[in-house]
């Protein structure tokens, strides 16, 4: 589902940011996987946010990267999961919105299979650069 704020600048802005999206979704269950943190938050603003679930708030991408670093340190092993792109939209100051669920099983040490899932809406922003970045991802 794609839907836009009517004007053509909104539509090629979906289009130039598709790519990046796509791209960072896919390599999210690669890089839960090998537990690299910095691929992780490869695609998040220097200042970006990530929220989560529970509201706790980590700000910045160096404390994204140490939140996913202490996050994937335990033994545990993810096996599978994915983030499932649902929708997109392109908000009059030209941020993109995306939302969908996403989530990972892991096996823990015993063998036991944990299982997490839920929506997300992250929030994002074409850069200097041109590229397009994480500023705000909410888990719920």
């Amino acid at each position: 589902m794609m839907s836009t704020a009517g004007s053509a600048a909104a539509v090629d802005d979906l289009r130039a940011a598709k790519a990046a999206i796509e791209r960072a979704n896919l390599d999210w269950l690669v890089a839960m996987q090998t537990k690299d943190a910095e691929r992780l938050a490869a695609p998040y603003s220097e200042r970006g946010v990530f929220v989560l679930g529970n509201g706790q708030e980590i700000i910045g991408r160096p404390a994204i990267v140490a939140f996913y670093r202490d996050r994937l340190s335990g033994p545990g092993q993810v096996v599978s999961g994915g983030i499932h792109h649902q929708g997109m939209t392109v908000a009059q100051d030209g941020l993109i919105y995306e939302w969908g669920h996403g989530g990972a099983t892991t096996l823990d040490p015993s063998g036991r299979k944990i299982t997490s899932d839920g929506p997300y809406l992250t929030v994002w922003k074409r850069g200097a650069d041109g590229s397009w970045k994480i500023v705000r991802n909410l888990v719920f």
